[in-house]
């Protein structure tokens, strides 16, 4: 994730964003949205560097940062083939 797609986004998707067919022949969709919870910091040393804080579900709080394997919502394959992988 570059330093503006974690400027402008507010919903992220950790890990692969995956789709399973049922026995019966359903479909259902897993993935994690991780929605902002704040202020994006950046540091003025490193400018390519960020830390944003985030939130999932209602207990689950933590940090993105540079290291996080995580695509925006923009940038994600199930959303961009109209729900198919």
């Amino acid at each position: 994730m570059t330093l503006t797609e974690a400027l402008t986004a507010n919903e992220f998707h950790t890990g692969k964003c995956t789709r399973r067919v049922g026995p019966r022949g359903g479909v259902t969709f897993q993935q994690e949205i991780w929605r902002r919870n704040g202020k994006t910091k950046t540091w003025k040393r490193e400018p390519e560097r960020f830390s944003i804080p985030v939130k999932y579900g209602l207990y689950h709080y933590g940090y993105i940062n540079n290291d996080t394997n995580v695509h925006t919502r923009e940038s994600c394959p199930f959303w961009h083939n109209g729900g198919t992988l």
